[in-house]
């Protein structure tokens, strides 16, 4: 097991790498694709599979919210209004089988993975989107590294038993300190090898903020896991479950990140 880990950790590590220093379209198409690939597998453990007409819009809006950095700002929130007036075109069409419940799961699950993954591509599109974009995932997988190996080595006191039984106070602290030096880290290497102005006490917060959320969303995905009684979200990756196992932080971490590094100086 622990070699199908490494096998399928390092791959997805290199495909990240190609697709975060290519062309910024490839950013909107990879986006799209784990987007859908998300939605597929919360539809799957929520049982929502069945309402194809909610599936399939809720597939092509994920779409559209990808490449939505493409559009004018004024015409994002009227497509958000005739998103939910399909919705409910839907449940008037086929009210005897679609009930309100599986709308409020398609509307949740399109805020939950289609509109904050997109931060992704919003970030990459900021000034500086290039170097910006690193942080959504060492925020994300730094704290994940740190509060693993803390926790084992020091853990005694159970964070949250009941949701994630192997997560500790200890390791969550470990977490939060580790991605913030983590971002200073990133910070010199930017500095010295990119000539860039770096404003660390910036940097640090955000660290510090981005473990936090990132812990809040790998708590979330638990939750929602346990209360469908699933183990993992899907199998596509070797050893790490699902798309949404393995993004379940990066998920939480995107939107902080684009909303901090655009009223917050990081780098100039």
């Amino acid at each position: 097991m622990l070699g199908k880990r490494v096998v399928s950790a390092a791959i997805g590590i290199i495909i990240l790498v190609v697709v975060l220093t290519s062309n910024k379209i490839f950013i909107n198409i990879g986006v799209a694709v784990i987007s859908v690939l998300a939605l597929h597998e919360l539809f799957c453990a929520a049982g929502n599979m069945q309402n194809t007409s909610l599936v399939s819009l809720a597939f092509i809006s994920s779409v559209i919210m990808a490449f939505s950095n493409f559009m004018e700002q004024k015409f994002i929130m009227p497509m958000i209004y005739g998103y939910i007036i399909l919705l409910f075109v839907i449940i008037l069409i086929k009210h005897n089988t679609i009930k309100l419940s599986h709308i409020a799961i398609t509307c949740f699950s399109t805020v939950y993975i289609s509109y904050f993954f997109s931060h992704i591509v919003f970030t990459r599109y900021l000034p500086e989107g290039n170097i910006l974009i690193w942080m959504i995932f060492l925020g994300a997988w730094t704290t994940d590294t740190f509060a693993f190996f803390v926790g084992t080595s020091m853990g005694k006191r159970k964070l949250w038993p009941e949701i994630s039984p192997k997560k500790t106070v200890e390791g969550a602290l470990g977490g939060i300190i580790g991605c913030g030096l983590s971002f200073l880290l990133f910070g010199y290497l930017i500095h010295y090898f990119g000539n860039h102005n770096v404003h660390y006490g910036s940097l640090f917060v955000l660290g510090l903020a981005c473990s936090i959320v990132s812990q809040l969303g790998d708590l979330s995905a638990s939750i929602i896991k346990r209360q469908y009684n699933i183990k993992d979200f899907g199998r596509i990756m070797p050893g790490h479950g699902g798309v949404l196992d393995r993004f379940d932080s990066i998920v939480f971490v995107a939107p902080l990140v684009y909303y901090f590094t655009m009223n917050f100086s990081i780098i100039s």
